[in-house]
């Protein structure tokens, strides 16, 4: 099978690989219908988070991606639920469905798969979907159907950057008529933005330099705030009467805009992070944030626990995840994709790929 494949920075190609199959009985096959590029494999694109002289996190020719849907093709023996020829989508992250973690509805926790991601450089290595097929563990957990009437597009991100956009806003606790600002108007960013007005705030900034993303938050009922205009922190107490805002929504992932949150947010408020780190963070303002009574809320989305309730909010409109899409383009053709996207070209926000 066609699957895009990782040989070192900037070095990704269409290759021929072997096929998915069954491997544990719980397994299916998938044939994918929709993948797409994320922010976050950009990390391996870049060579991010690696030690060095230390074996490089993924090996070569390893399969890329961990954002899909398709139809299902093969059924392990011990497969109940998940039938052959089901649409489905799976969330990023891999677990079991059984164990302590998983119980806790905590699934990136899960030790049976030492936190695992498709594509990825956690836990046991499972092949990505920026491919023809992948094989699913832990189907009758892992995989949700998907409606006859619903869109790929329209359904597509629930299994990750939607719901890590949703997460940031509900761990930021936001309540009516508060002020947010979201930090970062990339793919989960904007759909932070559109997950936060669900929470009622009066008025929701979002923080970037690309213009062209600036113009969609906008669209999206957002303030922009410009990097290049001044220090984030300074613009948004002006744009609140001196206080800050009441939430920041962190969804980049690097240390400048975790520390400028910490900078920006109000006295007693709170900073929600979603942003993947890959290296440390050496100038957090630990001192700043102390002295706030800051809450700070961070970590990986548990998407698992998202996809059923946000697909109905897609459903009933209150969601548009559509918005962000700005290139579909062959799988064939990702090593554009991964270029243009790295490079903010041909004003790209979210790269999809169709088999």
């Amino acid at each position: 099978m066609k699957a895009i494949t990782l040989h070192g920075v900037g070095d990704v190609r269409v290759e021929s690989v072997a096929d998915a199959r069954i491997v544990d009985p719980t397994d299916v096959v998938v044939r994918i219908t929709t993948s797409a590029i994320c922010g976050s494999d950009l990390h391996q694109y870049h060579g991010r988070g690696a030690t060095p002289g230390a074996p490089p996190l993924v090996e070569p020719g390893s399969v890329m991606g961990h954002e899909f849907m398709g139809v299902v093709e093969e059924v392990g023996p011990s497969v109940a639920r998940v039938k052959k020829g089901d649409r489905i989508v799976a969330p990023f992250s891999i677990s079991c469905g059984q164990c302590e973690w998983c119980r806790m509805r905590l699934p990136t926790q899960c030790v049976a798969t030492g936190r695992a991601v498709f594509g990825g450089r956690f836990g046991k290595q499972y092949p990505g979907g920026q491919a023809e097929r992948i094989r699913v563990p832990f189907a009758d957990h892992m995989c949700e159907t998907v409606p006859a009437d619903m869109a790929d597009e329209d359904a597509f991100f629930l299994g990750d950057i939607l719901s890590t956009g949703y997460c940031c806003a509900e761990n930021a606790g936001i309540r009516p008529g508060d002020s947010v600002a979201v930090f970062g108007a990339g793919p989960v960013g904007l759909l932070a933005l559109q997950s936060a007005h669900l929470f009622g705030p009066a008025r929701i900034f979002v923080v970037d330099r690309v213009g062209y993303r600036l113009k969609l938050a906008e669209e999206l009922g957002g303030i922009p705030v410009n990097l290049d205009r001044g220090h984030p922190a300074e613009q948004l107490r002006a744009l609140t009467g001196g206080r800050g805002p009441d939430a920041v929504l962190e969804c980049v992932g690097h240390e400048t805009p975790f520390a400028q949150s910490i900078q920006a947010v109000r006295p007693g408020g709170t900073v929600s992070s979603v942003g993947v780190y890959v290296e440390p963070l050496i100038g957090f303002p630990v001192r700043e944030a102390f002295f706030k009574d800051l809450t700070l809320k961070m970590g990986i989305c548990n998407a698992r626990n998202y996809i059923v309730p946000l697909m109905g909010l897609i459903q009933a409109g209150r969601l548009a995840p559509t918005r962000i899409i700005t290139h579909t383009i062959p799988l064939t053709d990702a090593p554009r994709g991964y270029t243009i996207f790295d490079r903010k070209e041909d004003q790209a926000i979210k790269v999809m790929l169709k088999p």
